[in-house]
């Protein structure tokens, strides 16, 4: 099919193949994006849930090194990668079907021609209904990454002797199991949804809009290329992390310290951090995010969107 034709031609997928190649697309970014960006995403995890231990990401990442050596700064990638992959591969599936509902719901033809507002809604839609899966998820991650960050915050301030005694997904996993049950898992769930509706809508918006701009006449969005993935997806990525960052700390903090029975809510933890520490520390790390985003998110979206591209080659050729 000629590329002048491709935009009036063109044709998604039935839902069902679109959901299970965004499952395999999203695992392979899942996998490529978080090998790369796993160093900065420990730094933001440390900084948000211990501001008082790091005065700003080098000096994290200086602290972190002379504690655990440089492989403190990939402590988890392994086992980070698959549950990355896991999440991702959730996550896009879900926007696929999301996608497909929003756009028949709402009478568009295909998916091309879905608008800003059409997109966001999908992506909200996205953010709510894969939290259910994605909490579990990010527990044991945020868990496994603050877990250094934790020990130091215990002889620094309370002088505890008592270990965290966790050691991969694996033994998290079981370590919540068997101190809070399965409740314990969606420690953070409300936190995880304020976050992830909104930052759905914003990320998903983002980064169709930006395809829909950068591809020329006659093009569809797939046609962009890789360096046009990577600056879409970057684009995406720091409009996410921009939006939704204080979110972001409250979800962390709550996840993270219910391991030591700190169990406090989404508003408690927001409002504690407001009046002990001021609006700057909600932010904290911030800067870190920015760089993580770009490197994450844009090279997400360049293993994502070339195996979609391969998986779908021949509604594509």
């Amino acid at each position: 099919m000629k590329k002048r034709d491709r935009a009036e031609n063109y044709k998604d997928p039935d839902t069902a193949r679109k959901a299970w190649t965004n499952f395999v697309a999203g695992s392979v970014g899942g996998a490529g994006s978080t090998s790369l960006s796993h160093p900065l995403d420990s730094v933001k995890v440390k900084m948000q849930t211990f501001p008082q231990l790091y005065n700003g990401g080098f000096h994290c990442m200086k602290e972190v090194i002379q504690q655990d050596g440089i492989r403190g700064l990939y402590r988890g990638l392994t086992p980070g990668v698959i549950l990355s992959m896991t999440e991702a591969s959730i996550r896009y599936m879900t926007y696929g079907i999301c996608q497909d509902i929003v756009r028949k719901a709402l009478s568009v033809e295909t998916s091309e021609k879905m608008t800003l507002l059409h997109n966001a809604l999908a992506g909200g839609l996205t953010g709510f209904i894969a939290t259910f899966a994605s909490c579990p998820i990010e527990l044991v991650k945020c868990r496994m990454q603050g877990m250094l960050g934790i020990t130091a915050a215990k002889r620094a301030a309370l002088e505890s002797e008592r270990p965290i005694a966790m050691r991969g997904p694996a033994g998290v996993l079981v370590h919540v199991l068997r101190t809070d049950g399965l409740r314990g898992l969606y420690h953070g769930f409300s936190s995880n949804i304020a976050r992830n509706t909104p930052g759905e809508m914003v990320f998903f918006a983002t980064y169709e809009q930006c395809r829909f701009f950068i591809k020329r006449p006659g093009q569809v969005k797939d046609d962009i290329g890789p360096l046009g993935s990577f600056f879409c997806g970057s684009c995406a990525g720091i409009a996410y992390w921009v939006s939704i960052y204080p979110l972001d700390s409250v979800k962390s903090r709550v996840q993270i310290l219910s391991s030591e029975g700190k169990v406090q809510g989404l508003w408690h933890t927001f409002w504690s951090i407001l009046r002990a520490e001021g609006v700057k520390k909600l932010y904290h790390g911030v800067g870190y995010s920015i760089p993580r985003a770009i490197i994450g998110s844009g090279s997400h979206f360049v293993f994502y969107d070339t195996t979609r591209k391969i998986l779908l080659r021949d509604l594509t050729s």
